[in-house]
């Protein structure tokens, strides 16, 4: 009977338990549909949240790409555009079975899409400069439409918001009911349930650890991925900001033979793809012979054997086609299995290479030709350099000998030895340049050096180093010696011409005023007595004799040019013009010469060489007039510089301000291959019959301007006349 109890009671309870069970199971079972429900509002909000935000990565990117041009930023725009159908789709899956949810998804994807049409319009104007009046309209028109989307997507949220509170409250009903029931299971299952709970607690302890180790891990993995992306950043920069041209390739191996059958291209800087008028995006994964389709076959051999050796490979290579123009440097280098290229464009240091070169040999074939050498003293090295032509001057070996200080004082005169290198001692301590000749003997035989120095400091150094030349002036100081004998001589010469004529001038004037002086007598007391041959010897040895008085007194004049020591001072020439007239005045009128002088800027000079100078060239201007035409002489005068007197005259004088004075007459002209031939002392083109005169007076003239350092010439034509240009100088400078 107990047993029938215990059973019975054993199947009331199990009954209980039974009827307690199928309860709490159908309470759980609506419980969990509740659940369900909730989780299924909140994947609803979760889609929602999802697709607005998928649309405002989309919507920042495409900003990020108008305002910096960068393409890294339509990253989020293209992922995006690949998510956003996906998410519409999951987002309709969930409220397929709510037609009035599923006709808001359906609006709200044509939003978004209508949304994506405008940033690709955006996107497609390229504008570099300000906003156009387009681009303003799209943008509004996305604002406009992301603000139908939000809306859109609220009213959706708002709906399924509803329904999330009708089921939130029936979940908390059953919720409430479920644990009076499970209760009394829980009570009954106790003793199962605690074991289990030793068991599931120390699963959570197990879970919790775990988790913390998963935590720390993802930390440090967040930290490493973040290292690695700075890293590849910095280096992209790196690469991106070099001024040479940077391309990886990696090997394509036969998979039969591992023979190496190509290279594809696994990176290439910005002045790499700029080189070969790509993007790199175009390059990558390109063979090397569809990159370089001109030149790969030569250089295949060359990036094979650096990656089958290890060895790496620099050369030079010229190029001469659109992209690559010129003279490039390379470098390969081996990475894993392939090899990096690096190329720069050389073409400019390559010309200056040739150009250096060039200079180097026209510097050898100058010093050669000059007789000279340079030399360098570097500071910081204690060091001596020599250029081949300092050994030539000083017969070293270059090969064999090492030039010092010391070099210099070899076989050195002693009276220059102690000069010598007192000089370069100060030029070390002083830093300040100088001269100094010295002798030397050289394979026995005498020759004088001229050595220069000029210290030079450093940017880069301390130290001073010492530039220098060394110049063989033996055949300067041979010519210079017998230049020196030459003009003594000459000097003592026309010393001895210039006393003899000023001696003879003086001495032969008493007898020629005896001559004269008796000749008139001869000529007053006894012409009765004469007969005409006697007064004809008589006048022919007067006219000889005034001759000879004028003769003398040019001569006389000619050498008190040579011996003057007259002041120079600015000289009015126009004054000087109107002196100049009326000393002439009785010639003039007896030739009814017509004299017609300009404006002449002032000169500096001796006013009355000045003054004999145009009187010379007026009076023979009038004396060598043409029979029966009135003559007519010109005087006119202008400022110039040395520069145009070059270019007119085609003589160089200092760098000074002249006066240039023009003497033009229309007389009987001459053959200009006399033009230098009149300037000589003692030279006539005409005979004494047809026109009076000594041949000294342009002689004077070309002596006067002599001694004020200026320039004398003249332009004829026979029959039309001659003009007689004199340059002098317009201020003290060279005088």
């Amino acid at each position: 009977m107990k047993n029938f109890y215990i059973k019975l009671m054993f199947l009331v309870i199990v009954m209980v338990l039974v009827a307690l069970s199928l309860m709490t199971y159908r309470n759980l079972n609506n419980f969990i549909a509740e659940v369900n429900h909730i989780r299924h509002s909140r994947d609803v909000f979760r889609a929602l949240d999802q697709t607005l935000s998928t649309i405002k990565d989309a919507q920042i990117g495409s900003r990020g790409f108008e305002l910096t041009k960068d393409t890294i930023y339509l990253e989020p725009y293209y992922h995006s555009v690949n998510n956003i159908p996906a998410e519409i789709r999951a987002l309709d899956s969930l409220v397929r079975h709510n037609i009035v949810m599923s006709k808001k998804v359906d609006t709200l994807e044509i939003l978004i899409n209508r949304q994506f049409n405008v940033i690709d319009k955006i996107l497609s104007l390229k504008n570099s400069g300000a906003i156009t009046s387009q681009e303003k309209a799209l943008v509004l028109a996305g604002k406009n439409n992301m603000d139908e989307i939000r809306s859109m997507i609220q009213r959706i949220a708002e709906v399924e918001s509803r329904i999330f509170e009708v089921r939130l409250s029936s979940e908390t009903d059953f919720r409430n009911i479920a644990p009076l029931a499970l209760l009394l299971f829980t009570l009954t299952a106790l003793i199962g349930v605690s074991l289990l709970f030793s068991r599931v607690n120390d699963a959570l302890v197990k879970q919790r650890i775990a988790e913390g180790r998963l935590n720390d891990n993802i930390l440090a993995l967040r930290i490493e991925v973040g290292v690695r992306e700075f890293t590849q950043k910095t280096l992209r920069n790196v690469l991106d900001n070099s001024l040479d041209g940077i391309m990886a390739f990696r090997a394509k191996r036969n998979k039969d033979s591992r023979a190496i059958d190509g290279f594809e291209l696994i990176l290439s800087n910005a002045i790499a793809s700029k080189s070969t008028g790509k993007l790199e995006g175009e390059l990558l994964g390109k063979q090397l012979q569809s990159i370089f389709p001109i030149e790969s076959e030569d250089l295949f051999d060359t990036f094979k054997a650096v990656v089958q050796t290890g060895q790496p490979a620099q050369f030079e290579k010229l190029y001469q086609d659109d992209h690559f123009n010129g003279w490039y440097n390379i470098t390969v280098v081996k990475l894993e299995d392939g090899f990096v290229v690096t190329f720069s464009n050389i073409t400019s240091q390559k010309k200056q290479r040739l150009i250096l070169e060039e200079r180097e040999l026209l510097l050898k074939e100058a010093e050669a030709l000059a007789n000279m050498g340079s030399w360098k003293w570097d500071g910081s090295t204690q060091t001596m350099v020599w250029s081949d032509g300092l050994y030539k001057i000083l017969n070293k070996n270059p090969e064999t000998f090492t030039p010092s200080w010391s070099s210099f004082f070899e076989n050195v005169y002693s009276e220059d030895g102690d000069l010598l290198d007192d000089l370069l001692k100060k030029a070390i301590a002083n830093q300040e340049g100088s001269t100094f000749e010295y002798r030397v003997e050289i394979d026995g035989v005498l020759r004088y050096l001229s050595l220069t120095s000029k210290p030079r400091k450093s940017n880069t150094k301390s130290e001073v180093d010492i530039l220098g030349t060394v110049i063989d002036v033996t055949d300067q100081k041979m010519y210079e010696a017998q230049l020196q004998q030459y003009t003594a001589e000459l000097k003592r010469s026309n010393e001895d011409l210039e006393q003899f004529a000023y001696v003879a001038s003086h001495d032969l004037q008493e007898p020629l005023r005896k001559i004269r002086a008796f000749g008139d007598r001869l000529s007053s007391r006894y012409k009765k007595q004469l007969d005409d041959q006697g007064e004809d010897y008589i006048k022919r040895m007067q006219s000889a004799s005034v001759r000879m008085q004028s003769l003398i007194e040019d001569l006389l004049a000619f050498s008190r040019l040579a011996q003057s020591k007259d002041v120079f001072q600015r000289i009015d020439m126009n004054a000087i013009m109107e002196d100049v007239r009326e000393d002439l005045d009785i010639q003039i009128k007896r030739e009814q010469a017509v004299l017609k002088i300009g404006k002449v800027p002032f000169l500096v000079g001796e006013k009355m060489q000045i003054r004999r100078l145009f009187q010379n060239l007026i009076n023979n201007a009038i004396k060598f007039h043409k029979p029966n035409e009135v003559p007519t002489v010109e005087v006119f005068g202008r400022a110039v510089k040395w520069l145009e007197v070059k270019n007119q005259l085609g003589v160089v004088l200092p760098d000074s301000p002249y006066v240039m004075i023009t003497v033009k007459d229309n007389g009987i002209g001459f053959d200009e291959r006399f033009n230098e031939k009149i300037f000589n002392i003692f030279q006539r083109l005409h005979g004494r019959t047809e026109y009076e005169g000594t041949g000294i007076g342009l002689a004077i003239c070309r002596k006067i301007v002599a001694n004020h350092k200026g320039y004398i010439t003249a332009r004829s034509k026979e029959d039309v006349g001659s003009e007689f240009i004199v340059v002098l100088p317009a201020t003290l400078k060279l005088l």
